[in-house]
């Protein structure tokens, strides 16, 4: 039997309460669960987990995030984003998964690739479209 020492990235050892507001930034290294209301901007490698009643309004970088409250502005997450069916998303996602349950609202857009090209990629004239149809344009 192996001993683990110290906190897993998805063992919560942050809470935001029911009642707290906080304005500003944040950085965590284990989950943060957030039940009362987050404004500014979140910054982790671990998991971000708006719990039902939790509002959160911010510009967020982290592996992952569950929504089952009310999220506003823009994700970013590296691993999943998941919507659970009392979650409601206004904004911007940006990951390689998206997951949403039936019932959960989401009213914004979704990017599933790689940021780096998806602005390029947008652009109907930044790709290659070959030497006949290039010379038209």
């Amino acid at each position: 039997m192996q001993f683990i020492k110290g906190k897993t990235a998805d063992e919560i050892v942050s809470f935001l309460g029911k009642g707290a507001e906080l304005k500003g930034e944040i950085a965590f290294t284990n989950k943060f669960c957030v039940e009362g209301i987050l404004h500014g901007k979140v910054r982790s490698d671990a998991t971000l987990e708006v719990r039902t009643g939790g509002i959160v309004n911010a510009e967020v970088h982290v592996r992952r995030i569950t929504i089952n409250g009310e999220f506003r502005g823009t994700i970013h997450a590296t691993e999943r984003a998941e919507i659970h069916k009392n979650g409601k998303v206004f904004g911007e996602i940006f990951s390689p998964c998206l997951i949403i349950e039936a019932g959960a609202v989401f009213d914004g857009h979704c990017n599933m690739s790689d940021e780096k090209t998806s602005a390029k990629d947008a652009n109907p004239l930044s790709k290659s479209i070959g030497p006949d149809i290039g010379k038209l344009i």
